[in-house]
């Protein structure tokens, strides 16, 4: 890497701490989400100091009843926090280094993503465009929205990939590692946005084939990318996607958003910056695409027309020329999909996937106009001159889009009290649990006659340890409810529990006497063999980025 591409990364590090200085305030901030994800970090460190790898369940949410928390939400931004919290950062002061984080990390891949395709100036300027969009700061300061704020670091790198495989004569390796590494972030980062950005990434393969040499080898490469990435994060997406069956929340989701969040072309276009709701009366949040953006756009289509129209042109502005028409095909289609007209989509995609927000689209819509900035930039004349307009434009355009509401002054307790379950309809609940079994928070530990004595000894996320002396025969209730990997041992011998006929709490018949009990949550056989999964395809990747360093290293000693 050339001295010019450090001084870039270091001011990409500088505007970045500049931009999202308000982050450095005492305090968290006002927001849509900021309160669960204070909640969520406090209870993911608290799985990982008490052995949960990966962490899974959480003991206290749900009043007390716990929760399969983690086994359905995303993990990669407390992947990022959590060592951050762990060196001694306060749980608050993590998250909000997580966002700048993302926020630094998605500038550089964009950097690098474009610096190959368009060169370097056109690359600045496209990753200044991919920043400095409104749904960014929307995404930080208003919503509070840590997965899509993280997950913006990967989509460039998945592109470069792919880009990269495409150019490639040879199966290249390490760009197979990267594509596949990219996906797998995405999964981690936010479900929904990989599955766009996934749709997308099928739609630029397809693209390719039309006018590729290497068809056969393309495919191949990136299906086995594809493969790497479903490995690395199974650990997380094969019991998400299959226990998500044992909960509530098909039943609570399946229709609850469709048709329910569109928008109208207006409102992209231009929507005044607020801090509210999405149909808040006033001062609702804004889902304007922004000004730079639509310009690039329009500059970008006329480009487009003018190099299909010329009769020569080398085989580098084609191979420009059909990146350009791609992204723009992405773009329009984005915007699209964020309006009534695609209704009928989104009511067939609703009995395959739940997607909450329409909106969420604008990923692609930034991600694309970020690219078609570098693009214009590539094909004008004063390049220096325009491209030093639109950053210009993009910075100044978002003045008031980069600061926080208002401060909140509140303990850790204040948070963990105005959390039920992090989420709006406590809808990974599981589905044999009865609603008023779980209303009220209860004693851990009760036994259906008076006449014992209960002595909890540890009472961690995932292992519960107590002593119970009773006079007489009874039934031990256990307020906790059932989630497959509890088991229960009475004197270190496995016990037979019930829990589906009594709302879904842990029960069990003890004769009199001392009794120690202990209940362990452990990873199923699923969850088992997908950890193994992940294990090896991190094996595999590191024995691909380990052959491909090697290769490099001989053809180094050659020259």
């Amino acid at each position: 890497m050339k001295k010019t591409d450090w001084i870039i990364l270091i001011l990409i590090f500088v505007i970045s701490i500049i931009t999202l200085r308000d982050l450095f305030k005492p305090g968290f901030y006002t927001s849509h989400d900021g309160i669960s994800q204070v909640v969520r970090l406090y209870y993911f460190d608290q799985a990982v100091r008490d052995g949960q790898i990966p962490p899974r369940w959480v003991g206290e949410l749900l009043n007390g009843f716990g929760y399969p928390l983690f086994n359905f939400s995303y993990h990669l931004p407390w992947l990022l926090a959590e060592p951050m919290h762990l060196v001694g950062y306060s749980i608050i002061d993590s998250i909000k280094m997580t966002f700048l984080l993302g926020f630094i990390f998605s500038g550089v891949t964009m950097y690098f993503f474009q610096k190959e395709i368009f060169g370097r100036l056109p690359a600045i300027c496209g990753t200044v465009i991919y920043l400095f969009a409104p749904y960014r700061f929307l995404n930080i300061f208003v919503r509070a929205a840590i997965g899509d704020a993280t997950a913006f670091i990967f989509p460039p790198l998945l592109f470069l990939a792919l880009y990269k495989l495409k150019k490639s004569k040879n199966i290249a390796w390490q760009w197979i590692m990267l594509g596949a590494l990219a996906l797998a972030g995405l999964v981690l980062s936010h479900a929904m946005v990989f599955l766009f950005f996934c749709i997308s990434a099928v739609l630029y393969i397809i693209f390719s084939l039309f006018y590729i040499k290497n068809k056969k080898q393309y495919i191949f490469a990136t299906s086995i990318s594809a493969i790497l990435a479903v490995g690395i994060s199974s650990y997380y997406f094969i019991p998400s996607l299959i226990e998500r069956n044992w909960t509530k929340f098909s039943e609570i989701m399946s229709k609850a958003f469709t048709g329910q969040t569109f928008l109208d072309l207006r409102q992209l276009l231009y929507s005044p910056w607020g801090y509210g709701m999405m149909r808040a009366s006033e001062g609702g949040m804004s889902f304007q695409l922004g000004i730079a953006q639509w310009l690039v756009i329009g500059l970008s289509s006329i480009l487009v027309v003018f190099f299909i129209l010329k009769k020569k042109s080398s085989n580098l502005e084609k191979d420009i020329l059909w990146e350009a028409c791609f992204y723009l095909l992405i773009f329009f289609l984005s915007i699209i999909l964020m309006l009534p007209i695609s209704y009928l989509f989104w009511k067939i995609l609703s009995n395959i996937a739940v997607i909450d927000f329409t909106w969420r689209v604008l990923s692609i819509s930034i991600f694309a106009s970020g690219v078609l900035a570098g693009f214009v930039v590539s094909k004008v004349k004063y390049q220096w001159l325009f491209a030093g307009f639109l950053i210009f434009l993009a910075i100044y355009a978002n003045r008031n889009h980069i600061r926080i509401n208002q401060s909140l002054d509140w303990p850790i307790g204040m948070y963990l009290k105005l959390e039920k379950t992090t989420n709006i309809f406590d809808e990974y609940t599981p589905k044999w649990v009865r609603w008023e079994v779980v209303e009220q928070p209860k004693p851990k530990v009760v036994f259906s006659k008076e006449s014992a004595k209960i002595n909890i000894l540890v009472n961690k996320s995932n292992y519960i340890k107590f002593t119970i002396n009773n006079f007489e025969y009874g039934r031990v209730r256990v307020n906790m409810i059932y989630y497959p990997g509890w088991t229960v041992e009475e004197n270190r011998v496995p016990k037979v529990f019930i829990y589906k006929d009594n709302g879904g709490l842990v029960e069990f018949d003890i004769d009199k006497g001392a009794h120690l009990i202990e209940l362990r949550f452990k990873e199923t056989w699923m969850r088992k063999i997908a950890n193994s999964i992940t294990i090896a395809s991190f094996m595999v990747i590191l024995l691909g980025i380990g052959l491909s360093v090697k290769a490099k290293l001989k053809k180094r000693v050659k020259r």
